[in-house]
């Protein structure tokens, strides 16, 4: 009797040995799990710090607040830096030598007011966003504008707005597939004026629509020429999204209009006196963008009547212009590139006031938009013009 007792005196003292072994192997464990967390954690709180430029433990950290009660503010921007060198294809680039400077550099704030559904941006530029020669101080405000979002097909906005006209115009300053935009574009669409719009996008956005009341009479500018304002109006749709054999596949169609009546507009390449154009004018245009895979076709057509008031030099007449553009990536992604064909004529009436050329192109996307290497040649065949003048475009951009 005493002999099992004995033994079972000896099983349980073993038993609590091997889990007096195991509770000291698990705690052991534990305590290697927790200093390695804690050493993970000074790792990162080490490199916050110097991402912060802390050196010390006395330094205090200098952090933006907004102040007022936004859900989220963020700072951007983006700086295009460019060489130009060659001769001038067309008037663009009349009197510019070879020359280095920065086509724009901007700076902006934006943020929201969620769940309220309030947004709001203003933008800075600091070169004035010019291809002209251009010297001193020349900072100017680009796109401002409070927009009320509560519905996807009714976004109401106020500010410096784009007119609601023209595929090219409306695409993204870091967006668009050449350095320049095509010659009918930059002298028959206005730029940013102080304005009204709304927005929205029905069936999966597979419409759009995007309508503007605008002063019509330039940025920046707070008086308006008279007492007209400038409706504009554009719509989209895309009527086939899928796949062609193994390849994404979309198709897309836009059309818009803009009627104004202006008092001294600048307007150039159109026979006009000292370039300033008094009296209405009806613009209209149509473009269209289908991808497939790899492969990139795009065009736009744009014509507008002028009726000067001081019928100079017509009672009225008609300005138009179009481009065909080609894009392939040779390397998917990253190595993309551009032909393009485009024609202006600042007068139909007119013979032998056609701007013709053509665009080769490459852009090299190191890391999406944000940053890019572009290059264009461009070749161009202008009124007067005894042979065809080329011009190499590169551009350096950065999106922050």
């Amino acid at each position: 009797m005493n002999k099992h007792k004995l033994t079972i005196v000896a099983l349980s003292l073993g038993m609590l040995c091997a889990c007096g072994s195991a509770v000291a192997q698990s705690s052991d464990e534990r305590l290697n799990r927790l200093e390695s967390q804690v050493q993970k954690l000074s790792q990162e709180n080490a490199d916050l710090k110097k991402q912060l430029g802390l050196t010390d433990t006395k330094t205090t950290p200098s952090l933006v607040r907004p102040g007022g009660n936004t859900s989220n503010l963020s700072v951007g921007g983006f700086l295009m830096g460019q060489a130009e060198f060659g001769n001038a294809p067309d008037s663009r680039f009349a009197g510019m030598d070879d020359r280095f400077f920065f086509r724009r550099a901007r700076i902006n704030v934006a943020g929201n007011f969620d769940p309220v559904p309030w947004d709001f941006k203003t933008e800075i530029d600091m070169q004035g966003n010019t291809l002209g020669a251009s010297t001193g101080n020349t900072s100017r405000a680009n796109e401002i504008f409070i927009n009320w979002h509560q519905y996807s097909f009714a976004n109401l906005r106020f500010g410096q707005l784009k007119p609601a006209f023209g595929y090219e115009q409306l695409t993204s300053d870091t967006k668009t597939p050449t350095i320049e935009r095509f010659l009918a574009n930059d002298r028959l669409i206005d730029g940013r004026n102080l304005a009204v719009g709304a927005a929205g996008n029905f069936a999966n956005s597979k419409f759009t629509y995007y309508a503007v009341l605008a002063m019509g009479n330039g940025s920046n500018v707070s008086k308006n020429d008279n007492n007209k304002f400038q409706p504009s109006l554009r719509v989209t749709m895309a009527p086939y999204t899928g796949k062609l054999g193994d390849m994404n596949s979309k198709l897309t169609l836009g059309a818009n209009i803009l009627s104004d009546e202006n008092t001294g507009l600048s307007r150039s390449d159109l026979g006009l006196t000292g370039n300033s154009f008094t009296g209405k004018r009806d613009m209209y245009g149509v473009d269209a963008q289908w991808t497939l895979g790899d492969f990139y076709l795009g065009g736009e057509y744009i014509e507008c009547k002028f009726r000067p008031e001081n019928n100079v030099p017509f009672d009225s007449f008609r300005a138009k212009g179009w481009h065909g553009t080609l894009g392939y990536f040779v390397i998917p992604g990253k190595v993309q590139t551009i032909v393009r064909r485009e024609q202006f004529d600042g007068n139909k009436a007119i013979g032998g006031n056609t701007f013709k050329e053509w665009v080769f192109g490459i852009n090299y996307y190191i890391k999406s938009y944000d940053v890019e290497l572009q290059a264009n040649y461009i070749i161009g065949d202008g009124p007067g013009d005894t042979y065809d003048k080329g011009r190499l475009l590169t551009r350096v951009q950065v999106c922050y």
